[in-house]
């Protein structure tokens, strides 16, 4: 229950978890994260786009969670990376991957929510020389669990000069 507690005030102005990750919803996810069942990646893509329109951000850009180093050529893709890509492609959405980077290789999932987010200067950080920085944007993650990536995400976009971070998640765990 630790990982769920809140304390203090967050960077994200808003959270938008799409599902609930439970039943076979969990199992869907697991088919597509664990898997590698790469064919669910445009519906959830069409899903994401679908709430980015319903909630009128389909113009506002879009920061994608960073994969850890590695991840790509490890497994040969990342979800959220993939998940962007669609977007950008088939929604003409505007993707910033130059915002974020990921350092750490520890997997999140394996971290509680303190540890999260007292790690979380080690494991997310702004890419040097950003520019151009939107006044608004979204921020993209396949599951959301304590929050604390799209807490320490939302954070650094800030620092950055972004004035407003919306969350935007497939899921959501509890």
């Amino acid at each position: 229950m630790e990982c769920r507690e809140r304390d203090g005030e967050s960077s994200l102005d808003a959270l938008y978890p799409l599902h609930s990750y439970r039943q076979w919803k969990k199992e869907l996810a697991f088919a597509w994260k664990s898997e590698g069942q790469r064919r669910l990646s445009p519906l959830f893509a069409r899903l994401l786009f679908k709430a980015l329109k319903e909630l009128g951000l389909e113009k506002t850009p879009i920061v994608p969670v960073p994969p850890r180093p590695g991840k790509i050529k490890e497994k040969g893709w990342d979800q959220v990376d993939e998940l962007a890509d669609i977007l950008k492609k088939e929604a003409f959405v505007d993707v910033r991957k130059d915002f974020l980077l990921r350092k750490s290789q520890e997997q999140q999932k394996k971290l509680g929510r303190s540890q999260r987010l007292g790690e979380g200067g080690a494991v997310y950080q702004l890419r040097e020389g950003v520019g151009n920085v939107p006044k608004e944007v979204v921020l993209l993650d396949d599951i959301v669990t304590t929050g604390a990536t799209m807490e320490k995400c939302a954070w650094l976009l800030k620092s950055a000069g972004v004035q407003k971070v919306h969350g935007l998640a497939l899921f959501r765990v509890g």
